[in-house]
């Protein structure tokens, strides 16, 4: 069995894979200050929880937080005695990076890739409603590039933050573009304006490469936004990073 890992700004998702197929997955919040024996434990009552203990034989994580990278590769190897592959541009991603720096392609956009690539082909755009929302772009074999804009959580801290009279909002879904009170005003300058944003920019994507794409969604903000989209999106894989994972876990294995 495989244990894969996505470290996120906001959140950690695990799932243990078996032949390729996901049998489950858990999502706790990211802690840049836990130490590694904190992650260790939870990891270990989570496998142990389940009745894998002695089952997992290797981990693949995928981190776009640094200062935890480390910390959890080391709780890993600690805790559940197995060996760990970090992802990165330095190993066979599946698809090229064709960009102008590959080593600053996050891990998280190299799973969701490859493994879109190798489920949807190309060309085709991977939309991943997380802390930020980022746009990869696919092109015959190869990452070619994207967009990042701030997330829904983020649009919102920064209406709250930088204003006096705006509150801190909980991100739902609005009733109508023409809110009523504040929080209904914010609700649809953010949810409503980030489908029109998004449906913006897959429309520019198509006419900078002259064809159509196919569009696959992820992330945990992704079920509230394709409601407000007039052009559907074309798949929903709610578990497209650690499907990639397992994938180029087996591609370089």
């Amino acid at each position: 069995m495989l244990l894969t890992a996505d470290i996120g700004n906001t959140n950690i998702t695990l799932g243990i894979y078996e032949n390729g197929i996901l049998l489950d997955c858990w999502r706790f919040k990211s802690e840049k200050d836990r130490l590694e024996d904190e992650y260790g434990i939870i990891l270990s009552s989570i496998i142990n929880h389940k009745g894998l203990e002695n089952k997992i034989n290797h981990a693949i994580v995928a981190s776009v937080v640094l200062p935890l990278t480390e910390t959890f590769e080391k709780a890993i190897k600690k805790y559940l005695g197995i060996p760990v592959m970090v992802l990165s541009h330095k190993i066979n991603t599946g698809v090229k990076l064709n960009v102008e720096n590959p080593k600053q392609v996050g891990a998280d956009r190299i799973a969701n890739a490859y493994a879109a690539y190798k489920t949807y082909g190309s060309p085709a755009v991977v939309i991943d409603f997380g802390t930020a929302t980022t746009f990869d772009v696919l092109y015959k074999d190869e990452f070619i590039g994207g967009v990042i804009a701030p997330g829904l959580n983020i649009s919102a801290n920064a209406l709250s933050s930088n204003t006096s009279l705006l509150p801190n909002i909980k991100i739902a879904t609005p009733q109508n573009v023409i809110g009523r009170n504040t929080i209904d005003n914010m609700l649809s300058g953010i949810v409503i304006g980030h489908a029109a944003l998004t449906e913006g920019i897959i429309a520019r994507i198509e006419d900078e490469l002259n064809m159509p794409v196919t569009t696959i969604a992820t992330g945990g903000y992704s079920q509230i936004i394709k409601n407000y989209l007039k052009r559907p999106i074309d798949y929903f894989s709610p578990n497209l990073t650690l499907d990639g994972l397992s994938l180029l876990f087996g591609l370089n294995n």
